[in-house]
Order: structure tokens, then C-alpha cells, then sequence
């Protein structure tokens, strides 16, 4: 990995590697010394699908992340459900409360987006902000957000 970083002169810190959280319960030992050995890199790691595999507390907070993806399951209903909304405010809790970024996968209507931002998701993804893009593509898809102060420059 650092040579992978070398190679290509990317700032470790603008690296982030997803880890589903079904992954991280596997020979967790392993894991744990391997996560650490990336951390130590400068490398940002994120829970990937958090809420959908089995992981217990005790291991959330020995793990070195950085980031909890919210998965898109519970993004879902978040708007409409009072259950999912209180289970994804509860996960915002618990990642707030060990320093760690939370990110709401999956967001389709501004309904989610606006339920989220108030519960105080801090970052949110999703096809109301854009389908999956082309590298080429996405230099253009900013410049034109950019340009329209972050709103769509069109209907979807």
C-alpha cells in the first residue's frame, strides 16, 4: 500500500478504503493488527453497509475507523418510518460519539436528504445528487455545480 501511494503521489489522507462490516468479523485479530498497519499509513477507513452484518459494539470501537456508511436500507425509510428514522439517528449517535464521520448511503428523494441533514448526518450520497459518473464526466459535473451553487444544473 504505501508503495501503491508512492507510485502515485496520492496524500494517504485522500485515500479512503471501504470495509463492509461483515468483512471486519472475520479472524479479527488479523484484521484489527492490518487496519492499524493502514492507519499508520495516513490512510482514512470507512465501515461500508453499517447496521446490516453483525457486528457488536466492543468490535465498532476497537476497529481504527474513520467513517460509518449508513447503508441504504435504512436511508430508505428514514423520511417516512419512525423506526428507521430513530435507528439511523441512533447510529448518527454513535458515530458522532467515536469520532467518526457519518455518510447516508443511498439517498433518492430530498425528503431523505432533508430528514438526514436534520438528524445531522454529516455527508450524504445517492442518486439525487448524481448517478455513478465516468472519470471523465465528472470534472464537467462540477463545473456545472459549481456554477449553480450546488444545485442540479438539471432535472434528473
Amino acid at each position: 500500500m504505501a508503495d501503491a501511494l508512492d507510485d502515485t503521489g496520492l496524500p494517504p489522507g485522500r485515500l479512503i478504503l471501504e470495509i463492509t462490516e461483515s468483512v471486519l468479523m472475520i479472524d479479527t485479530t488479523a484484521t484489527l493488527n492490518r487496519l492499524f498497519q493502514l492507519k499508520s499509513l495516513g490512510v482514512r477507513l470507512a465501515i461500508d453497509d453499517f447496521g446490516t452484518g453483525y457486528s457488536s459494539f466492543a468490535y465498532l470501537r476497537r476497529f481504527p475507523i474513520d467513517i460509518l456508511k449508513i447503508d441504504k436500507s435504512f436511508v430508505d425509510g428514514v423520511a417516512t418510518e419512525p423506526t428507521a428514522s430513530a435507528l439511523v439517528d441512533a447510529m448518527i449517535r454513535i458515530g458522532k460519539t467515536l469520532r467518526m464521520e457519518t455518510v447516508a448511503e443511498g439517498i433518492e428523494h430530498i425528503e431523505q436528504a432533508d430528514r438526514l441533514r436534520a438528524l445531522k448526518c454529516d455527508i450524504g450520497q445517492g442518486y439525487l445528487f448524481s448517478r455513478p459518473l465516468p472519470s471523465d464526466a465528472i470534472a464537467t459535473f462540477l463545473r456545472e455545480r459549481s456554477a449553480t451553487g450546488g444545485r442540479r444544473a438539471h432535472a434528473a
